[in-house]
């Protein structure tokens, strides 16, 4: 399956590793299961993105500065 730049960037808004949750995600339940979850936490990605700019951080990002 191929992401698009949005749908890896929705991704990385709510799990820490996007290559391997894909994996995961298509070897067990398959595109379906990928498809749902960007549309899920698309308009939650969006807002953050935009009400937080150049300070935006991805999940990893923010949970590495949470257990630093």
């Amino acid at each position: 399956m191929d992401l698009t730049q949005e749908q890896r960037a929705v991704l990385a808004h709510v799990v820490n590793d996007v290559d391997g949750w894909v994996a995961h995600a298509l070897a067990t339940v398959g595109e379906k299961a990928v498809e749902d979850k960007v549309a899920r936490h698309k308009n939650a990605y969006t807002q953050a993105k935009a009400a937080l700019g150049e300070a935006y951080k991805t999940r990893a990002e923010r949970d590495a500065e949470a257990s630093a």
